[in-house]
């Protein structure tokens, strides 16, 4: 199952540039062992977690800690993790802005994102949220429970968690000149919540 996990076919690269192969190798092996145990643990949970948890989640906290394993400073692991995961971001967030140079289309962005992340981020998935609001121009939310931050809380690696934060900041910060992606904290900052905003710009 590991080695269909996009995530852990690509990170390869990475681990090659960073250490040379043959670390990168002990590093892979051991995160696709930690990879099929965390899915083990958690075998029991709903299959609509797993686009979040066995495609983004498990995968990042197998390589965080097989990289402790073999003996990469903690730091130092956190930040290839986070690096690599806002590396992926970076080749979405030129699709995404690509979309929206279709003319006016841009004006359906708060309803589009507001529909999309009640969907894909909604209670099942693990996710919660509050103080829900939708306009023509404007969304907003406030998430108040995440499993990105769960799942690394509970495995012991917090620390990774900005990684996929940062990856939304990267893939909607620039979306389109007349739309402004006023996120200004997260949970995996430190803060109590993850104060989603999205507007048309008057």
């Amino acid at each position: 199952m590991a080695k269909r996990v996009k995530y852990l076919s690509q990170v390869v690269a990475h681990l090659e540039k960073k250490y040379g192969a043959e670390k990168a190798q002990a590093i892979m092996d051991k995160a696709l062992l930690r990879y099929e145990q965390i899915v083990e643990d958690n075998k029991d949970e709903p299959r609509e977690y797993h686009m979040h948890t066995r495609q983004r989640i498990y995968p990042s906290i197998a390589v965080f800690d097989a990289m402790l394993s073999e003996g990469v400073d903690r730091s130092e692991a956190a930040d290839f993790v986070v690096g690599y995961y806002k590396w992926r971001a970076s080749g979405l967030a030129p699709k995404i802005r690509a979309i929206f140079k279709i003319p006016g289309l841009y004006k359906v962005v708060p309803k589009f994102f507001f529909n999309m992340t009640q969907k894909s981020f909604g209670p099942q998935m693990g996710f919660a949220s509050t103080d829900k609001y939708l306009s023509k121009t404007e969304m907003r939310f406030n998430m108040v429970a995440c499993p990105y931050q769960e799942k690394c809380v509970q495995y012991g690696c917090p620390e990774i968690v900005r990684g996929f934060c940062d990856a939304d900041d990267i893939c909607y910060g620039n979306m389109h000149p007349k739309i402004s992606w006023d996120r200004t904290k997260t949970l995996g900052h430190g803060y109590d919540v993850c104060d989603f905003k999205v507007r048309i710009k008057r």
